[in-house]
This record gives C-alpha cells, structure tokens and sequence, in this order.
C-alpha cells in the first residue's frame, strides 16, 4: 500500500473516489496525476530514479489493462511470448525446446 503524491493508498480509495474517477473518464476530463520521485541507491553508488503513481492512477491503468487485452489477446500469434498472460521467456524456451529439440 505505497502512498502516491497525494499520499492515498489503494486501501483508502472510497466509493465516493471510485465515483468521481468513473464521472471523470465518462466525461473525458479524467487526468493522470503526476508521479511521485524517490531516488533509489545502485550498488555503484549513485541513485536512479522510481516513479510512484497515485493508488487512483493505478486502478485506471489496470482496468485499461483489463480492457485492452480483453480486445487484442485473441490477436496475438500463439508464438508470441512477450507480455502475455501465462507467457514467458521459460515459456518460449519450452516451445523452442518442443520444435527443435536442444535448447541451451
């Protein structure tokens, strides 16, 4: 439950929240708010940057999600194995595996 930039976590949307991003993506005004920084430490010494989207920013990104893949999933080569649902590299190695026999 990591707080965004209006430190609002997931767990404290209301239904009054839920109503208001509805109203907005219905009527086109919906915006995405900024995301908050944190600077994370590297090994080496020096930090990268980590966006933090608000808890409401989120729940719009996985219905979008939701809904995108819902339409073009069925589009996808079966041979496809980037960013699918149940896909993977080990899946595509299997498949390699399975039609040419060795795969390192």
């Amino acid at each position: 439950m990591t707080p965004g930039p209006d430190a609002e976590t997931l767990d404290g949307i209301k239904d009054k929240s839920l109503q208001d991003i509805i109203r907005g993506i219905s009527t086109g005004t919906f915006k995405f708010k900024p995301a908050r920084t944190v600077q994370i430490p590297k090994p080496n010494g020096k930090t990268r940057t980590l966006g933090v989207a608000s808890p409401r920013d989120k729940l719009v990104q996985e219905a979008m999600r939701l809904i995108l893949e819902a339409i073009y999933q069925k589009d996808f080569s079966r041979h496809s194995h980037g960013f699918i649902a149940g896909r993977s590299c080990h899946t595509a190695l299997k498949d390699l595996k399975g039609r040419f026999g060795y795969v390192n």
